[in-house]
């Protein structure tokens, strides 16, 4: 019964969210490339009814509470890109006291590496930002396994494929630990 009101709650304003997320990414992609990034990527999504549950439950929340419904991602060429974007994002955007990650310089045990922030956006509202390379970015999307393959290296490629299974688990126990 709580999912399908907050399915509701959050459908209703889908449209609204849809206009806010594409106006932040040409925001952020206006801003990296007068800044002289070139070749980046920013995308913006709702976050998933789950996540927003979880939240919900964990921290014993009312769906009017939660902020950060819209979450975005940078994809840039070079790690010094991730920092000098950071900068970028806060110079724009207050950031959220206590909500900044740096994965890049203390990856998680999955090989999981980006910045992660959460700042006061345009009107604001809370939104979450990730910054990562494009390295980084296939290393969390597809795994370890798949960047070796990519580069071509085949440092333990059946092994990580087996244990596939068991990356995802130990993400998801993350994300329940740290919401």
């Amino acid at each position: 019964e709580a999912y399908t009101q907050l399915k509701e709650l959050v459908s209703a304003k889908k449209e609204e969210r849809q206009a806010y997320t594409d106006e932040v990414v040409t925001i952020l992609e206006s801003a990296i490339a007068t800044a002289g990034i070139t070749n980046s990527t920013v995308t913006g999504r709702a976050k998933h009814f789950y996540s927003i549950w979880q939240k919900m439950q964990n921290r014993g929340l009312p769906f009017d509470e939660v902020q950060d419904l819209i979450a975005f991602r940078i994809v840039v060429d070079e790690l010094a890109q991730c920092y000098q974007a950071l900068g970028i994002v806060h110079s724009m955007w207050k950031p959220v006291p206590g909500r900044f990650k740096d994965y890049v310089a203390l990856p998680k045990p999955n090989m999981y590496r980006s910045l992660h922030t959460t700042v006061i956006g345009p009107e604001g509202q809370r939104i979450e930002v990730q910054i990562r390379t494009n390295d980084m970015h296939q290393v969390a999307e597809e795994g370890i396994a798949a960047h070796w393959m990519y580069k071509g290296e085949n440092k333990g490629v059946e092994e990580a494929r087996r244990f596939q299974w068991l990356r995802q688990l130990v993400e998801w126990v993350q994300q329940l630990n740290d919401p």
